[in-house]
């Protein structure tokens, strides 16, 4: 017979909690602790260390009873004057933390659960009412494969999806996966919005459409598309094909317009429930609704000390319900309580909204009703605020503090007080402010980016406002084309990302009859580097090859032979090489006409690298040739020339010259500090090494080659490290660890479309078949499955520590 199993107790500090007991000892001598803060006190000992919300006590400690937040506030307030004040923290707007270690003695409670596989955001506020509405939609995903939440703007669209995601995860094996459109202006970018989110990149020659239908074909997942109104037939194409191409797969989409297409389901969102017009209510029954619930809790965060009394019930009844129980609405009312008391929010209301009087409100436009509190809202500005709020719309996907006081100052906006403005901005809800990279990034609401900039166009200040971030966005383009060639690269690739969006709008205003199409070319090519590195092949050939077509028969020019040339590279790097070539033809014409040697010299090097990839190694040699003689009359840097002289010679076989030539460049660019540029060499020349059997030496060049491109999130650098690495270890006898990292260098290419050169196919083909021999065919697929499911992180850290 078994030993019974003690009772668990837990000690922390001077204190022990014996749960079992429903006892509280202090040094050993038993306190006097109340029933609901004892369970509070367990639940928050449980789960010491980690956040407890507060909808997780509520219900915890008064099941089936509906409790103020005050109630809860009161028993924390109790337990810390009892346990001392730093064994609870508050963590604002969400919950408690239990502060102290504790140890158990018996059985521990169960550990908490794994972390599911998701990308949902983390909510900074509860979410109000709904429970109803979120058994519905459960339901509905468990037989409709296509859900889709309609409703205006500001509905609550988005944040029902987001909750219903989260009461769902752990549901589906592969996770959930949101992607979100409110930023993307371009609905082309659908694909490349959805590809990102899973890692895929465009693949040369392949639609990304059907890349991303077959990653998702075997997967059990919820994907969350948010806010596809203006992306619509793009997004509905791409639901249609990765539903046809998965059978497990559920899609749920928030937009103001349904998708159309088979096998979807419609699902309107509701407002939030509002008393009855007629009803006198008590503070109790106002208490009760969801939209006053949500007005309440949203209040407090601008006035703790509000509560809903008999006095202004009444005005909090009529302006839940003259807002129709809209979410978005609500909250911007309530945030007006932070100036003035609830009844005079309703007088305004009704100052304001004469077209709702009646209570008729449910027969006009949502997005009508959303735009006149919007309307009173931007009237209780500042005439400096209501400029900035205006001119802010003229961003896409955010911006800094510095880029606000290079486009929206001047006028109405003295510089001075942006700081001040901006703050007072986000404090009114207008504008939400979010730490990133160490700076602070600002953004709007979708539908108050949409309403300002309308505002914008009537204050007449539009065409201004676009030259004017135009200006910003080249600016800071060319600065970080500058710099990607210098230290901070990582840094500058960062910012470029945090950006991409307002690239995106400031090339599409480029095109527009308001812009200038060659300023356009100029941007694109500023940025035709940040386009390589980070894997945006496509669109940057989509973006050059428009640009350099509506230039077509314009004067000759440095910036439409820079264009030229890096809309050539993009295609090399795509293997698209007769487009690589006419590219790169056009700009080597023009550089020679504007005689631009500097010019002249980048677009040999560049032919040298398409005929280099093509294995036409007599003719890569002489253009390298040329251009280094072009390199050295000038006294420019002769390093990459060098090198890529280098392949060519060990590609002939000449190991040793190449050696030679990878030290002389490598020597050159140490003392330029271009940490992209170090890493090619070091690499190239590991390479040479590993080709000689010095293989110590070849692994340290390697090791040092690949901890500058895991520090820049160079990806294709990664995969061909990673296959240098591999051939490293077939020639050192080490076959199933070179399968191993050819598996993972295959999906990595996969993921960012990267295609390797015919010659380097060849090379790579030789060494995988041999060592399919040595080891046997199913011995080596499974040392290739096993380095393929590694995640790229681990296999990175495993190399740099080998």
């Amino acid at each position: 017979m078994s030993a019974a199993v003690p009772p668990a107790r837990c000690r922390f500090g001077r204190f022990e909690l014996q749960p079992d007991e429903r006892r509280l000892l202090d040094a050993g001598v038993a306190v006097a602790i109340g029933p609901r803060a004892f369970d509070l006190l367990t639940m928050l000992v449980e789960r010491a260390g980690h956040l407890v919300t507060k909808d997780e006590l509520l219900a915890h400690v008064w099941p089936q009873v509906i409790v103020e937040e005050a109630a809860l506030q009161m028993q924390i307030s109790a337990l810390r004057k009892l346990l001392g004040r730093e064994t609870i923290m508050t963590v604002t707007g969400c919950g408690y933390r239990f502060a102290l270690d504790v140890a158990w003695v018996g059985t521990e409670p169960a550990a908490l659960p794994a972390a599911p596989r998701h990308n949902l955001p983390q909510p900074l506020t509860s979410f109000i009412g709904r429970e109803g509405q979120i058994s519905e939609l459960r339901a509905l995903l468990g037989s409709a494969r296509l859900l889709t939440l309609t409703g205006a703007g500001g509905c609550g669209k988005t944040r029902l999806a987001m909750q219903l995601a989260v009461d769902l995860t752990g549901a589906y094996p592969d996770g959930i996966w949101l992607v979100e459109f409110a930023a993307l202006a371009e609905p082309a970018l659908v694909p490349q919005a959805v590809a990102q989110v899973f890692g895929l990149k465009d693949q040369p020659g392949r639609n990304l459409t059907q890349t991303i239908a077959e990653h998702l074909a075997p997967q059990q997942l919820l994907l969350v598309l948010d806010n596809a109104e203006h992306v619509l037939e793009a997004c509905a194409q791409i639901t249609d094909a990765v539903l046809r191409a998965s059978a497990r797969l559920r899609v749920l989409v928030t937009s103001r317009e349904r998708l159309g297409i088979v096998g979807e389901f419609t699902y309107r969102v509701p407002s939030l429930s509002v008393p009855a017009p007629e009803q006198v209510p008590t503070p109790a029954q106002i208490s009760a609704c969801e939209s006053a619930q949500l007005f309440i809790e949203r209040a407090q965060f601008q006035q703790p000390q509000f509560v809903v009394t008999a006095g202004n019930a009444t005005a909090l009844a009529s302006i839940c319900h003259r807002l129709d129980g809209i979410p978005l609405a609500i909250e911007l009312a309530a945030a007006r309580v932070r100036s003035m008391p609830v009844e005079e929010v309703g007088r305004r209301l009704d100052q304001r909204f004469d077209l709702l009087t009646g209570g008729s409100r449910t027969a006009l436009p949502r997005h009508q009703t959303l735009r006149s509190l919007i309307d009173w809202s931007y009237d209780l500005l500042s005439s400096a605020e209501q400029a900035l709020l205006c001119r802010a719309s003229i961003f896409a996907g955010g911006w800094t503090l510095e880029a606000a006081a290079q486009v929206c100052t001047g006028d109405a906006v003295d510089g001075k007080d942006l700081l001040n403005l901006m703050t007072s901005l986000a404090d009114k809800s207008l504008v939400s402010a979010k730490a990133h990279g160490g700076v602070t990034r600002y953004s709007l609401l979708e539908t108050m980016r949409y309403y300002t900039r309308d505002r914008l166009a009537q204050r007449g200040e539009e065409t201004a406002l676009s030259r004017r971030h135009f200006d910003h966005v080249l600016s800071l383009a060319e600065v970080a084309d500058d710099k990607l060639a210098g230290d901070g690269q990582r840094l500058w690739l960062d910012r470029l990302d945090a950006e991409h969006d307002n690239l995106r709008a400031a090339l599409a205003w480029s095109c527009t009859g308001g812009g200038n199409a060659t300023e356009g070319l100029r941007l694109a090519a500023a940025v035709g580097w940040f386009w390589r590195s980070r894997g945006h092949l496509s669109e940057g050939r989509r973006w050059l090859s428009l640009l350099i077509n509506a230039t077509a028969g314009g004067q000759d020019n440095p910036i439409r032979a820079d264009a030229l040339r890096r809309a050539g590279l993009l295609a090399m790097d795509q293997a698209d090489y007769p487009a690589a070539q006419a590219l790169l033809e056009e700009a080597l014409v023009t550089y020679r006409r504007v005689g631009d040697r500097r010019g002249i010299a980048r677009a040999l090097y560049s032919l040298g690298l398409v005929a280099m990839e093509q294995a036409r190694l007599s003719a890569a040699e002489l253009l390298f040739e040329e251009s280094m003689a072009l390199y050295r009359a000038l006294g420019a840097n002769l390093g990459l020339v060098l090198s890529n002289l280098g392949q060519v010679c060990q590609q002939l076989g000449n190991h040793s010259k190449a050696q030679a030539l990878y030290e002389e460049a490598l020597a050159i660019q140490r003392t330029l500090g271009d940490r992209a540029t170090i890493a090619v060499l070091t690499h190239n020349l590991g390479s040479a090494l590993s080709l000689q059997g010095d293989y110590p030496r070849a692994q340290a060049m390697l090791k040092d080659a690949l901890a500058i491109w895991n520090e820049l999130a160079s990806r294709l650098w990664l995969a061909l490290s990673l296959e240098e690495f591999a051939s490293l270890a077939w020639r050192q006898a080490q076959a199933a660890r070179a399968a191993c990292l050819w598996g993972r260098a295959a999906r990595l290419r996969e993921e960012i479309g990267s295609v390797r050169s015919p010659s380097a196919q060849a090379t790579l083909d030789t060494c995988v078949a041999a060592a399919r021999a040595a080891m046997g065919g199913q011995a080596f697929e499974a040392a290739w499955a096993e380095g393929r499911a590694k995640a790229l992180d681990e296999v990175v850290r495993e190399l740099l520590a080998s």
